[in-house]
């Protein structure tokens, strides 16, 4: 009798265990969002005719890894910096498009990546988002 309700309530340690153990799981993986709050606001007056051109994008980035997103706040004003000279080089019409704006995201992720890989020795981020992308 006894040997029965060892095992019965090591099956129910078990059993009340992996609802734990998924949740902590789920907690590690779960996406972490950084908001880059200052817009980064371009004026294309040069590559538009002389037309009053602006662009103002709102970029968020996500992690899995709070420590990457620790790194770019840390990192922050080279990061806007390149991202401000990234955004700047852009045309007027190729921003324009949707396939334009998926290209400068994934550049703008790729420039990131690198300048983080350089600074702290990891590239743990995943995804940059565009959070509002006001063409004019």
């Amino acid at each position: 009798m006894n040997k029965l309700l060892t095992s019965i309530f090591l099956i129910f340690s078990l059993i009340g265990a992996s609802p734990l153990m998924a949740a902590e799981s789920a907690a590690e993986t779960s996406s972490i969002y950084y908001s880059i709050e200052e817009p980064f606001t371009i004026n294309f007056l040069n590559q538009s005719q002389e037309k009053a051109r602006y662009l103002q994008i709102k970029v968020a980035l996500m992690s899995h890894e709070p420590t990457v997103l620790d790194s770019a706040q840390h990192n922050l004003p080279m990061i806007q910096d390149a991202l401000r000279t990234l955004f700047t080089e852009q045309g007027y019409d190729t921003v324009s498009t949707v396939a334009g704006r998926e290209q400068l995201q994934q550049q703008a992720l790729t420039k990131i990546r690198t300048l983080l890989q350089q600074e702290t020795g990891s590239d743990g981020l995943e995804q940059i988002y565009f959070t509002s992308f006001i063409l004019q």
